[in-house]
């Protein structure tokens, strides 16, 4: 049986700001889904029960913001604690700065995996600066981190825009950041509560929400 939910969702028509569409389609109740997604092989931040994964796009501002404020909090709460796992899967949808840089991801998880989310986090916490998003940025960062800057820049576009068209296609991410907790979208990708409450089965697949009309 469906439940419904009373959440205040005060970040949605900011972060469409950061939408790859020109508009998010409003809607009065959202659905919660599962999403079986295709991260099994991804590298992965801790070894706790639960998985968080934050979807993001390296040239949007709330992508930074979330970083910023979101991810310690994560880290402290339910990572360093050992109950949560996190995954971050940077797409290709507003800029080729966008493209290039999910390409030097792709190539930091296969070059030092063991390194791979603290590159990860720099490079998200560089956004917007003089020259981010540029090769010129990827030579300076391959130096920053001990690579070789021809490997950090070799060329898998295709598998950043692949990604980026399975997720947009397939598993509801209609703006960034958008994350998922046990597979669960979030409808406030900014919410540790909505967060929490899906770890402990207040939130389930199935469970409704009313959402505050724009």
């Amino acid at each position: 049986m469906k439940r419904f939910l009373f959440l205040f969702v005060g970040l949605i028509v900011i972060l469409a700001a950061c939408s790859p569409n020109e508009a998010v389609d409003s809607t009065k109740v959202h659905t919660y889904k599962t999403y079986e997604l295709p991260l099994e092989d991804k590298v992965a931040l801790g070894e706790g029960e639960h998985e968080i994964v934050f979807v993001f796009d390296y040239s949007c501002p709330w992508c930074k913001k979330w970083m910023e404020e979101v991810l310690p909090e994560i880290e402290e709460r339910w990572i360093d604690t050992g109950e949560a796992t996190f995954k971050g899967q940077p797409l290709v949808l507003l800029n080729e700065q966008s493209q290039l840089l999910a390409n030097v991801d792709y190539n930091v998880e296969r070059l030092i995996p063991d390194r791979y989310y603290e590159v990860q986090r720099a490079i998200g916490l560089d956004s917007g600066s003089d020259g981010f998003g540029t090769e010129a940025y990827a030579r300076e960062l391959a130096a920053e981190f001990n690579l070789n800057a021809d490997e950090l820049l070799e060329n898998h576009v295709d598998v950043g825009i692949q990604n980026s068209r399975l997720f947009t296609r397939d598993f509801g991410v209609a703006y960034v950041p958008t994350v998922y907790v046990d597979g669960i979208q979030l409808v406030d990708a900014f919410s540790l509560e909505e967060m929490e409450q899906v770890m402990d089965g207040t939130i389930e697949a199935g469970d409704q929400v009313e959402l505050p009309e724009e």
